[in-house]
């Protein structure tokens, strides 16, 4: 029992001994996957959803930061903006007497969301040279807004370290559930859809081991 706890011991402190930390800060763009316009029966509504911008704020915990192998733990607060515009679904009447040819823009009203995910992002990283990696990892996200919804996204991505106190990242993320649909109070009845984005970040370490 003793030597396990040795062992333990021996393992936690050469883990922290290891450790560095810092802001991270990103931005990129974020977009719908099997997405679309999306009817419903009374009344008929479509909807085009359009993702602008999205940004990101948080904070990077590296382990065993010397290794070929290390692992990223980021805790981190985002921004998106999208654009939605409703419109009333043409019937079937009504596509039939539109001359062939022509493109009928139905009316409707925009609007725009504003969805802020909290997320925390662990990856494992492997170190194809010095300075680049490359890393597969697990993000379980809570969107706090327009509606509280859990969604668990999955992510790769790439990083090159610049100098000692700066690296940049490119990380992309597949949210695996269905969370647009959550997002119906209101005047978006009848959304469905998986988010997702594609992230540049900047990795600047304020502890370096």
């Amino acid at each position: 029992m003793r030597n396990i706890l040795y062992i333990l011991l021996f393992f936690s402190t050469t883990v922290f001994a290891q450790t560095e930390h810092g802001l991270l800060v990103g931005a990129g763009v974020g977009f719908l996957i099997q997405d679309g316009s999306v009817y419903m029966t009374t009344p008929s509504y479509g909807y085009n959803n359009d993702v602008k911008a999205n940004g990101m704020l948080g904070y990077r915990f590296r382990f065993l930061a010397n290794q070929r192998y290390f692992v990223d733990l980021d805790a981190s607060l985002g921004f998106q903006w999208m654009q939605v515009y409703k419109y009333k679904a043409l019937l079937l009447g009504d596509i039939d007497k539109t001359p062939e040819g022509d493109y009928v823009i139905p009316p409707g009203k925009s609007f725009t969301d504003f969805i802020m995910p909290i997320s925390v992002a662990a990856s494992w990283n492997y170190r194809l040279t010095d300075k680049f990696h490359f890393g597969l990892g697990v993000a379980p996200t809570l969107y706090v807004q327009p509606q509280v919804v859990f969604d668990l996204s999955i992510m790769a991505k790439a990083g090159y370290r610049l100098s000692k106190h700066c690296e940049l990242g490119l990380s992309y993320q597949y949210g695996c559930l269905n969370t647009l649909k959550h997002f119906n109070d209101g005047p978006a009845l009848g959304r469905r859809g998986h988010l997702s984005d594609l992230m540049l970040s900047v990795y600047i370490p304020f502890v370096i081991k």
